[in-house]
């Protein structure tokens, strides 16, 4: 035994040897099965969660979407129940033809009361839709065009350019003439065609002016500042002898609208 262990101790003497060479001819390393404890950290970058925050939406956003989607199930039914029209399916179409009927009927009494809470919006103030206010309307459109045309009288002429041989521009000629009567206008008639209509025997033929002023159309009725030399149609074509008072005030008044 004595043998058995001096010759163990031989052995154990040679691998301590065999050991402290190894140390000194390498670095000493872990071994293996032990690495995974020190292994430098890997820097693991934390992905951003990027929530996706959606903007809330608006009422009026809500109301097209509402609207929509509403209109599109109304017209939907409308076929299914054309279509094939079962007591089932006209029933669905009429639920939602209801819908909106309620709806626009809410919608009219809202607006009666928001005419009355903002006045200033109400058409009927200014210019008035009931037929007992008409006469009244009417009247006080033929002062404003009388006004105007009184005051053409003063600072402008008329220019009538005609054909004496078309029978549109003789009968509109007879407006005219009436027309300068009622509100005292001068008018220099002028005949384009070398003829005279019956109703201007003093007529004047056309010497240039027409091309001067470059009348597009005929018959025309020009409105003419002497003083400055100017000069705007009122008319082109056939005009009753109402619309051409009327067309007077809004070239005067440079086309204002009246509400």
């Amino acid at each position: 035994m004595k043998h058995i262990t001096t010759m163990l101790m031989g052995v154990l003497m040679t691998i301590s040897q065999q050991s402290l060479a190894d140390v000194k001819g390498n670095e000493y390393r872990d071994p293996v099965g032990w690495q995974f404890y020190n292994l430098p950290e890997k820097k693991i970058e934390k992905e951003k969660i990027i929530k996706s925050v959606q903007p809330e939406m608006s009422m009026e956003e809500k109301a097209m979407r509402q609207m929509k989607a509403v209109q599109k199930k109304l017209e939907e039914s409308k076929i299914v129940a054309i279509m094939n029209p079962t007591t089932t399916n006209i029933a669905i179409y009429k639920t939602y033809q209801d819908f909106f009927t309620e709806k626009a009927s809410v919608f009219s009494s809202q607006w009666e009361k928001t005419l009355l809470e903002y006045p200033h919006l109400d058409y009927n103030i200014q210019n008035s839709h009931y037929n007992a206010t008409a006469t009244i309307k009417t009247t006080t459109e033929r002062q404003a065009q009388a006004k105007a045309v009184k005051l053409v009288n003063q600072q402008y002429g008329i220019f009538f350019f005609y054909r004496g041989g078309e029978p549109l521009d003789n009968h509109l000629a007879k407006i005219v003439k009436e027309f300068s009567q009622q509100y005292d206008l001068a008018i220099i008639p002028i005949s384009v065609d070398g003829k005279i209509s019956s109703e201007y025997p003093d007529s004047k033929i056309n010497e240039g002016q027409f091309e001067t002023m470059k009348v597009k159309y005929l018959p025309a009725v020009f409105l003419v500042e002497p003083k400055k030399g100017n000069f705007k149609p009122l008319s082109y074509g056939f005009i009753s002898q109402d619309d051409l008072a009327r067309r007077v005030l809004n070239v005067v008044t440079d086309f204002k609208p009246r509400i």
